[in-house]
């Protein structure tokens, strides 16, 4: 289906049809671009927004129509790493350094609840990696179908028992870390003998389980030469994976002042221009990235804002690229360290907030 008929579908159905035009016609635009992919029954714009029809997906234009409404904070995204813990050694790794000690699981169950009290639409389980916590499968149930679940992962640990008891709680899509279709090359970037096949592996697992899969890999400009992109998005493909997200590479972790990594305006121009060239290929999983959401013309950066980081250990950040921490919510009330932060994060930025730091 085109992203254009997607919308004359979901713009007749309440909440959309109380959205502000202005927001609306955002949408529209938007999904003009998108193609937009059948999974069971259910269709997939991408994994920046929920699945429709859903819950998540009502709770999100919900969300729009309270947009402006200065007495309502509300969330978009979070990113939750529910361990720091790693037995990968990743070059671009931005959790490097971080506490080893987890959270409870008590204490996520009330961050759960009070995340979605706030309105979050898509959350992502991450890490370090997720999978080294048996209570994983429990943490997952800690959150209801307001939200919309992702399992981010190198896919160490993955079973097909654990992929089935995921989406039984509530976990909808699998995102595996891949970053080249030659094996040596993955395992060197990723700092893991056999971290190719386990990749594939988990595809194929999360796919048989009923787990929406895709792939993320890091942007560099290599990544993005014609000869190298091409390949990997069909190769993806035949992977199992319905989607392709880019991350662009960002100065902090591992890579805290390398300039020498971050894209261009030409290479983010460049992504944009493979998006539009993938949506009208229907032989290729979607390719996905925060390029155009997070441009000017659009939302802009919601670190801070419509979007928090909360790593392994409780530390609150804008964003996993933003390492500023607010608070600890082992230590004191979410809402207290977001009206902390609400003092320095007021309004959405052009661009990555990361750049904040350089």
């Amino acid at each position: 289906m085109r992203g254009d008929e997607f919308f004359v579908q979901v713009s007749k159905r309440p909440p959309f049809t109380k959205l502000h035009p202005k927001v609306a016609g955002f949408f529209k635009e938007y999904l003009a671009k998108e193609k937009v992919v059948r999974f069971g029954d259910r269709f997939v714009v991408n994994t920046h927004f929920p699945p429709f029809p859903s819950r998540a997906f009502d709770n999100l234009a919900e969300g729009f129509r309270l947009l402006g409404d200065a007495g309502q904070r509300r969330l978009y995204s979070v990113t939750l790493a529910v361990t720091n813990r790693c037995p990968y050694r990743c070059w671009h790794c931005y959790n490097a350094g971080r506490s080893q000690v987890d959270l409870s699981l008590e204490a996520i169950g009330r961050l759960a609840a009070e995340l979605q009290d706030l309105g979050a639409v898509m959350v992502t389980l991450t890490g370090g990696e997720p999978l080294l916590r048996d209570d994983l499968e429990e943490i997952v149930g800690r959150f209801d179908d307001r939200s919309s679940l992702i399992l981010g992962t190198t896919g160490a640990g993955l079973t097909s028992q654990r992929a089935r008891r995921l989406r039984q709680n509530g976990l909808f899509a699998l995102a595996v870390s891949l970053d080249s279709v030659h094996p040596e090359e993955h395992d060197r970037l990723r700092g893991r003998k056999g971290a190719f096949r386990t990749a594939l592996e988990a595809l194929r697992t999360a796919g048989e389980a009923g787990l929406y899969p895709y792939v993320v890999s890091v942007a560099t400009r290599e990544f993005l030469q014609p000869d190298h992109f091409a390949p990997f998005m069909r190769f993806a493909g035949r992977s199992g994976a319905l989607e392709v997200h880019l991350l662009e590479p960002s100065a902090t972790g591992k890579l805290a002042g390398r300039d020498d990594v971050l894209l261009s305006n030409a290479e983010k121009q460049l992504i944009l221009d493979y998006q539009a060239q993938v949506a009208e290929d229907d032989r290729l999983p979607i390719l996905s990235s925060y390029a155009h959401l997070e441009g000017s013309e659009a939302f802009g950066c919601g670190a801070g804002l419509t979007h928090l980081y909360v790593d392994g250990s409780g530390e609150v950040c804008p964003c996993q690229l933003v390492p500023l921490s607010f608070g600890n919510v082992a230590r004191e009330p979410l809402a207290l360290i977001l009206e902390r932060m609400g003092r320095h994060f007021r309004k959405p930025r052009a661009g990555c907030a990361g750049r904040l730091l350089r």
